[in-house]
């Protein structure tokens, strides 16, 4: 069970490269999310969702409240999954698309750092 968890963690962890990737992550943390409060509060889903919702974006109206162990225990991992890991990493990859580095070699740069390289290791007489 350890190795699953260690594989399953490593995978959501690799997955993190797109927005589109970071949406399906947070879409299914507010259907999870929702599935086990309607399961432990009685509540139907779509009450439950919009519950789910308005919990990860730390909104809390108050207009469902958990009142079982289970409800909290859910209601507590979303309002700490969302705002602390999910939102940050859908930040910086839409700040990825806006920031440029400036430090950034183009192809050609690399390519010529590369044939600069094999030239040192040729006068050096070095192995390649």
């Amino acid at each position: 069970m350890r190795g699953l968890a260690t594989r399953l963690i490593r995978h959501l962890v690799n997955s993190t490269d797109t927005l589109k990737e970071l949406s399906l992550i947070y879409l299914l943390c507010l259907l999870c999310a929702a599935g086990v409060f309607a399961l432990a509060e009685g509540k139907d889903f779509g009450d439950s969702l919009w519950w789910s919702v308005v919990t990860a974006m730390t909104v809390g109206y108050g207009d469902y409240v958990p009142a079982s162990t289970a409800g909290r225990l859910v209601a507590v991992a979303l309002m700490h999954l969302v705002p602390l890991f999910v939102i940050p990493l859908i930040i910086v990859r839409m700040l990825r698309t806006f920031v440029r580095d400036e430090n950034e070699f183009t192809h050609a740069e690399q390519q010529a750092i590369k044939a600069d390289l094999a030239a040192i290791k040729k006068a050096l007489k070095i192995e390649q």
